[in-house]
């Protein structure tokens, strides 16, 4: 019965794929930027002036006028995020050198702690005995509340400059255990993990779309092709980089040669460049991107021209960041920097991202998905004299991998139901 229940949950999910992608170059709304009407801002701010004066109030001193400001900048554009020079510095070196590496994948939980949901191999995370489907409870000196954010635990996992760092762990029968990681250095690369999932599916997780990464990311697909693959999984949850250039590499293998994938315009509409398929398209895998709030920067640029100007992606996750390179620092009076979407991205089936929102996934990973638990039992009971054939095997091994990853679970599958109706099969 489980087994049936996986296969219809796979079918499903598959229909969804081809619905997507029988409509893939339709028009999309485009998102509707606030305009700032300066006339109208100033004369409420002289509102404000007049009031203060008529009643005897003192005005605002220096902070307060750089908190207005702050606010009047966030009114017009929610996400907008604001550095001081230290933050701004540190941002711009974290992109450029090496970085702390432990081999977590982490989801953000709204009422839990953050979880884990897998441990790369002979990594600091797998040599300290941390498992999949715990949590974490402490880092350093911090104890992390529930509902902590991505972007908080990141920063505090790759603080400091000494390679240890003490953690507490939560199990998940509410056991806690202190133990420390002893992190290691890396160069920021673009793949961080390759592997062979069970049930012939090929995945890659990269930390960011750098120098090289369009390469290593076409010859992952061309390998697996050729060695008969269902599908690829392309994992791009808290990616970012810099590396517009790469973009193209990647969705050229899904579009035609001279195909438009993206334009940049500035924020009156003018454009300031489109960018076209430089290779001709080759028969290639069904690909599911996995994205979170924290896919940002060029890995954000890639899931986009991969959701609105492709056909054969998927976009599996939770809303994107919302900087698709589209952010510059700008200095304010106060001496504090705020990055401000300058720039707004077009794909080509219409969708316009310009700050106030990031790529809107094709299946969305709900809060509930994260909180799904799959029981089964050590040794499966079986009838007398029957024994587990290879593809069921095959198929436990997939669900042990993907038992505490809604997002892995959820595209391989898309994969499973895509193989199911024979997408992709040689006649």
């Amino acid at each position: 019965m489980n087994r049936l229940w996986n296969q219809g949950r796979a079918l499903c999910l598959a229909g969804l794929w081809l619905a997507v992608h029988a409509s893939a170059q339709s028009d999309e709304p485009a998102a509707v930027e606030p305009a700032a009407d300066a006339a109208g801002l100033c004369a409420t701010i002289a509102e404000g002036e007049r009031l203060l004066a008529e009643n005897h109030l003192p005005a605002p001193d220096d902070a307060a006028k750089g908190a207005l400001l702050e606010a009047l900048l966030r009114a017009s554009e929610p996400t907008v995020v604001f550095l001081d020079e230290e933050e701004l510095a540190s941002r711009c070196q974290q992109e450029a050198t090496q970085e702390w590496t432990l081999g977590l994948t982490l989801v953000e939980m709204e009422d839990s702690l953050p979880k884990i949901v897998a441990v790369a191999a002979e990594t600091p995370a797998a040599t300290a005995g941390i498992q999949p489907g715990e949590f974490v409870q402490k880092i350093g000196d911090q104890d992390l509340a529930t509902g902590a954010t991505l972007k908080q635990v990141r920063s505090l996992l790759l603080a400091g400059e000494e390679p240890e760092l003490a953690v507490s762990i939560l199990d998940p029968t509410g056991q806690s255990r202190a133990l420390t990681l002893v992190r290691t250095r890396r160069e920021r690369t673009a793949l961080t993990n390759i592997e062979d999932l069970p049930v012939n599916m090929g995945y890659m997780r990269a930390a960011g779309i750098f120098t090289g990464a369009g390469a290593e990311i076409v010859a992952c697909l061309d390998k697996w092709q050729a060695a008969g693959k269902i599908g690829a999984i392309l994992d791009l949850r808290e990616a970012d980089g810099t590396a517009e250039d790469e973009v193209a590499i990647v969705a050229a293998k899904f579009t035609p040669r001279d195909d438009v994938l993206y334009t940049m315009n500035d924020r009156q509409g003018h454009e300031i460049k489109t960018v076209k398929a430089t290779a001709p398209a080759a028969p290639t895998l069904p690909l599911m991107v996995l994205v979170d709030g924290e896919t940002c920067g060029a890995a954000e640029l890639l899931a986009a021209v991969l959701s609105g100007s492709v056909q054969g992606a998927m976009v599996i996750g939770q809303e994107t960041a919302g900087d698709p390179l589209i952010r510059e620092a700008k200095q304010l009076p106060t001496g504090r920097y705020a990055l401000l979407a300058t720039r707004q991205l077009k794909a080509a089936n219409g969708a316009v991202y310009a700050g106030g929102r990031g790529v809107q996934p094709d299946v969305v990973i709900s809060s509930a998905a994260l909180h799904e638990t799959f029981y089964e039992p050590e040794s499966p009971v079986l009838r007398k004299g029957k024994t587990l054939s290879e593809e069921e095997k095959e198929d436990r091994a997939l669900r042990d991998r993907t038992r505490h990853d809604a997002y892995l679970r959820r595209a391989t599958d898309v994969l499973l139901g895509l193989k199911a109706l024979g997408y992709g099969r040689q006649h």
